[in-house]
């Protein structure tokens, strides 16, 4: 390693300032900002509205804001070493590898978690959708009971169906990961996340919200629940407070086991110091690294310092772009939970886990709307469903190959065939072993997606003052955001966490 890095010539949109050509390098993000709607805005944040109104927008904006933060560092050292951050982890101090090898376990053990609620999140709307619910209820079988039997046989039945229905999408979007192509991946997921973004903006500012009242709501409080919770939703006011604010955080703009292998995507773009020079798989470099705690061989040169810096831009407009429609749709979700639900005592919770949302677009626009309604709703959990497979393969990888060398030298397609079947026999057995996917991902979404989030923000400002020269490392502002996401993102974890386990031996 005698040679010093230097950053490839620029391409010439990036060899100023920003402009809109810039917008071309959008992509990644919108895999995974697909990724995290389907649950995060369409069912948390609705339901965050519905049930506190305007009260917590500021955890909703404030966790995009944080994660995009996370996110950003992440993308910014990818792009000036070439290399994903997991691999340097594991040179933290204390035994080696024991940092991605943590981040590995959270990551992996989330996936069927999510992999389960989402289909049945899903399943359980296309009962809706096919008016399976009336059918149920006409049954012979159902119509003989009456009170409490009955209610518990349609519930039942229906529940068999979500299940169906959600083994079904489950089936599809892992033949069409297995078949698919990266770059078809991205273009599909772009244009779902542009078409569910303007109907979504359509939506909110027709439902002329009181932007007093949401304003007021982005400072932070945990409020109590309202008297009509308990009288009409007694589960959920069951769940203490912070264990609501801990779900939201971690569901919205997704968690480790999103963010993993979305960087690793980068690895298609060759940006900056990607794809230029190999370290994670060659254990003699990687182990120079360690012994000799110098930074990497980056140019200092002034010119090449400036290229580096330009070479960012890309990173910038991905995940900004990305995050930027995360914080909309969740803006947008929240408000328009707060105007129409709230006020009707509607809580998306049980088999309504999305059809109250209909809504949205039926009360300001007719009901015709509703069946755009549900392409809308089919196509976000489907994108979301369909893009996760991809994304969680690129996690495992970007979690396993700095830890073994029997993983780096597994084929593609074997590693590819591995992951897929855990996913897909850990989803499914989920699946059909729990009921409510608003639990089954509750405790994915605080550890993966908030707890571990914060201490990732404190293994990015390692790596960044230890394998980066000083004339690249983070800025003043940049540090300073990312400190505060840490220390915010794993104390409400850890509170999330002690409530939670306190709750299950109340």
């Amino acid at each position: 390693m005698s040679d010093k890095l230097v950053y490839p010539e620029l391409t010439p949109d990036l060899q100023g300032g920003f402009n809109f050509r810039m917008l071309k390098y959008f992509g990644a993000g919108a895999i995974m900002a697909s990724v995290t709607i389907g649950s995060g805005e369409t069912f948390f944040a609705s339901r965050g509205g519905a049930i506190f109104g305007y009260a917590l927008l500021w955890c909703f904006v404030g966790g995009a804001i944080m994660k995009g933060v996370q996110v950003y560092t992440s993308a910014r050292y990818m792009t000036l070493t070439g290399e994903h951050p997991m691999a340097h982890w594991k040179y933290l101090p204390g035994p080696r590898g024991w940092v991605p090898t943590a981040f590995a376990i959270i990551s992996i053990a989330c996936f069927p978690f999510w992999l389960a609620g989402l289909p049945l999140f899903i399943g359980k709307t296309m009962n809706w959708m096919f008016e399976i619910d009336q059918a149920v209820a006409n049954l012979p079988e159902i119509k003989a009971l009456t009170g409490d039997a009955k209610e518990a046989a349609i519930n039942n039945k229906l529940l068999f169906y979500g299940r169906l229905f959600g083994t079904a999408c489950v089936v599809i979007a892992v033949t069409l990961t297995w078949f698919q192509t990266y770059g078809i991946l991205e273009r599909v997921q772009t244009i779902v996340v542009a078409i569910l973004l303007l109907s979504m903006l359509a939506a909110c500012f027709a439902s002329n919200p009181d932007w007093l009242a949401a304003l007021a709501g982005l400072v932070p409080n945990v409020p109590e629940y309202e008297p009509w919770i308990a009288e009409k939703y007694e589960s959920i006011s069951k769940t203490p407070e912070w264990i609501e604010v801990g779900v939201y955080l971690g569901a919205i703009g997704g968690g480790t086991y999103d963010y993993i292998g979305y960087i690793g995507c980068f690895r298609e773009k060759k940006w900056g110091l990607i794809g230029q020079h190999v370290t994670a798989d060659d254990q003699h470099e990687t182990e120079t690294i360690a012994q000799s705690a110098a930074t990497l061989p980056i140019d200092t040169d002034d010119a090449n310092i400036k290229r580096g810096r330009h070479w960012l831009w890309p990173a910038k407009i991905d995940v900004g772009v990305g995050f930027l429609c995360v914080l909309i749709f969740t803006i947008c979700f929240v408000v328009l939970g707060a105007v129409i639900l709230n006020p009707k005592q509607a809580v998306p919770e049980g088999n309504d886990l999305l059809t109250h949302q209909s809504q949205f677009l039926t009360q300001n626009f007719g009901d015709g709307f509703k069946y755009v309604y549900m392409v809308g709703i089919f196509a976000a959990f489907f994108g979301t469903i369909y893009g996760a497979y991809e994304i969680y393969l690129r996690t495992a990888y970007e979690c396993l190959m700095p830890l073994s060398a029997k993983m780096r030298a597994m084929p593609q397609k074997k590693f590819r065939a591995v992951v897929l079947t855990y996913c897909a026999i850990g989803g499914l057995t989920m699946l059909w072993t729990l009921d409510n996917p608003g639990k089954i991902v509750g405790p994915a979404a605080i550890v993966g997606g908030v707890f571990a989030c914060g201490l990732w923000c404190f293994a990015m400002i390692w790596a960044d003052r230890k394998f980066l020269p000083k004339a690249l490392r983070m800025g003043p502002i940049l540090l300073t955001l990312n400190i505060i996401s840490g220390a915010v993102l794993t104390v409400l974890g850890l509170q999330a966490i002690y409530d939670f386990v306190k709750g299950l031996f109340a």
